[in-house]
């Protein structure tokens, strides 16, 4: 299992509408292949500021679904919404628990 970590600044004004957009998007993510799970984050201090965590089987699930028209499809409802570009990477898990 690989994490993608995705960061989002929504416009100036624009935080609800990114936010509304991102629940309409996760339920095309949720279909792609190799998906696993996500959580999706809201800034509290900055409610400009969004983190996206995606659970990948593989980085090529990731990087496989980008190559899809689902693609486009999971962006749709809240890129409009997206001040400059996102930062993402990914990551393995190395330990867990407390």
């Amino acid at each position: 299992m690989v994490v993608e970590v995705a960061f989002l600044t929504a416009k100036v004004g624009e935080e609800n509408q990114l936010r509304d957009g991102l629940l309409v998007a996760r339920k095309v993510l949720a279909r792609a292949p190799g998906y696993l799970s996500s959580a999706f984050h809201k800034g509290i201090e900055d409610p400009r500021s969004f983190v996206l965590r995606v659970e990948w089987k593989t980085v090529e699930a990731h990087t496989s679904f980008r190559e899809t028209p689902e693609f486009q499809d999971w962006r749709r409802p809240f890129f409009q919404h997206v001040d400059g570009a996102p930062m993402a990477g990914h990551y393995e898990v190395f330990t867990t628990g407390d």
